[in-house]
């Protein structure tokens, strides 16, 4: 009975962690693809303006199409910069759910652990009297 207590009380002890693992596997995952996303559609936006700088003829016109690239660049860095610090906060937030809701359920189940452990102690020492 002890033993089986310990093993419970060592699984459950085990399920944020791994909670937390899937958290992070998950935010990882989505980080990545947004980053190849954002790397492609960059490689794409810039070689469209090249070749349109190319065409062009005028320079006033060539230097207000890059002022116009500049600023939708950095309307898009910022963008992905925004997506990312929100998929992070959520993860910290569902990370600290994990851990507030883990540590009473371990602090419950390590509670009822070591009065079983008691009981049993308890009837030992009976016996052996």
């Amino acid at each position: 009975m002890m033993y089986e207590d310990f093993m419970k009380l060592a699984q459950d002890s085990l399920k944020p962690a791994m909670k937390l693992a899937e958290n992070n596997t998950a935010l990882a995952v989505k980080l990545v693809q947004a980053q190849a996303d954002n790397a492609a559609d960059l490689m794409k936006s810039n070689l469209d303006h090249v070749k349109a700088l190319i065409e062009t003829k005028d320079l006033n016109v060539a230097v207000e199409m890059q002022q116009k690239y500049v600023e939708a660049l950095n309307d898009k860095l910022v963008s992905a910069a925004k997506d990312n610090a929100a998929a992070i906060e959520a993860a910290v937030t569902e990370a600290g759910k994990i851990f507030e809701g883990s540590l009473a359920e371990v602090q419950a189940q390590a509670k009822k652990t070591v009065e079983n452990i008691e009981k049993e102690m308890s009837k030992a020492g009976k016996k052996a009297a």
